[in-house]
């Protein structure tokens, strides 16, 4: 096989993209040029070129003069025409936005920083799918704010901290990790709990950035590394003559992984909310709605007029979704069978999940595994 020289000009670098090309040029004899101080060196010669443009407008003004294939990872500049392989922002929006619906909040916030295709496509699926909810969501875009302010980090704590005081409590925000991490700081600056009063969700899961905090950043995964790989594949078929695709290849979020900045019910109710921690501290166990009548000293009308109230579901039917994630979850990143499973999440046995799956998520669990497996399963909800 004759090796080919590819370069890799990242607008924005992100370890896990790289480490997908890297995976593929490893085992199809490519010469992998990447350069982060000077992304496209003047004396690149080569055979294709993988980039991820950005903000940096100058990324393209140097990549176009290039006579080969250029396969994007980003849809920041899709006024550009490049065949692009990247991240489904509208299933990572939709995604964000019902995990912090399914939650109980009422007041949602989108974060952007940038105004670019990403940043317009992601915000607009997350307001649309809260308000088709009858929810409130607000965008706070620096872009439009800033004025004449010039972008620091300084600046943009300040406004944060303003804006962040102004809405209502409790407050979903949804943001890249990067702003995620500026959004948590500016929360702590401003006497704000996080996630008590204001709970943060992220984009990208990047490990180092998420797991270092005060309060370490929930995040969704976007499959990054398989990004990478992908739009490595798409350039060796361009490079062997095949046609480009006409629209760009979508790869499916992984799922969230949580960690403290989402951790947290948002009920103003105390019965309610100590009812909620109850079942996600206990779904493993059999419980009865007996149990929480008793853990709450109140009848089960009552209860049930509580969740009515201060709630989007019963008590029961959200014992049953948190089960149902959490069987999800196994499916997705263990080699468990179908029954621990079962067990492991409260159903008892195998039948009762598998029932119940069906039910709520349109697929067997077994059909789920096989897709999550494969990167392209579509979020279900």
């Amino acid at each position: 096989m004759k090796e080919r020289n590819i370069l890799l000009a990242l607008g924005w670098y992100y370890p896990a993209i790289h480490q997908g090309v890297a995976r593929f040029a490893r085992d199809h004899d490519w010469h992998l040029t990447a350069d982060f101080d000077d992304p496209v060196p003047k004396h690149w010669r080569g055979e294709g070129v993988l980039t991820l443009l950005s903000a940096r407008e100058n990324l393209w003004r140097q990549l176009k003069h290039f006579k080969v294939p250029i396969v994007d990872l980003a849809e920041s500049r899709p006024e550009i025409a490049l065949p692009r392989v990247t991240m489904d922002n509208a299933q990572i929006a939709q995604m964000a936005a019902d995990y912090f619906l399914q939650r109980g909040y009422r007041h949602l916030a989108y974060v952007q920083r940038y105004d670019l295709g990403v940043s317009r496509r992601r915000r607009d699926y997350f307001v649309e799918r809260v308000v088709s909810r009858e929810m409130e969501c607000v965008v706070l875009a620096w872009p439009k704010e800033r004025k004449k302010l010039a972008d620091t980090r300084v600046n943009r704590h300040i406004w944060l901290k303003k804006r962040l005081l102004s809405l209502p409590k409790p407050l979903a925000v949804f943001a890249r990790d990067a702003e995620g991490v500026e959004v948590i700081e500016a929360c702590l600056s401003a006497g704000i709990q996080v996630p008590e009063q204001v709970a943060v969700l992220g984009v990208d899961n990047t490990e180092i950035i998420c797991d270092f905090l005060r309060v370490p950043l929930s995040s969704i995964d976007n499959c990054l590394e398989q990004i990478g790989y992908e739009g490595a594949r798409l350039l060796q078929r361009l490079m062997d003559g095949a046609k480009p695709p006409k629209l760009p290849i979508y790869i499916a979020p992984a799922g969230i992984i949580e960690r403290l900045s989402t951790d947290c019910l948002a009920v103003e109710h105390p019965k309610v909310r100590l009812v909620l921690r109850y079942i996600h501290d206990h779904y493993q166990q059999a419980i009865r709605i007996r149990d929480l009548m008793q853990l709450t000293s109140m009848s089960r009308s009552g209860l049930e007029k509580a969740f009515r109230e201060h709630f989007i579901r019963p008590p029961m039917e959200e014992l049953r979704r948190v089960r149902l994630e959490q069987a999800k979850n196994l499916l997705a990143t263990t080699d468990d069978k179908v029954f621990d499973i079962a067990r492991k999440t409260g159903f008892e046995t195998s039948h009762k999940l598998c029932r119940n799956f069906r039910q709520f998520f349109q697929i067997s669990p077994g059909t789920y595994r096989r897709k999550s497996r494969n990167g392209y399963l579509k979020s279900l909800r």
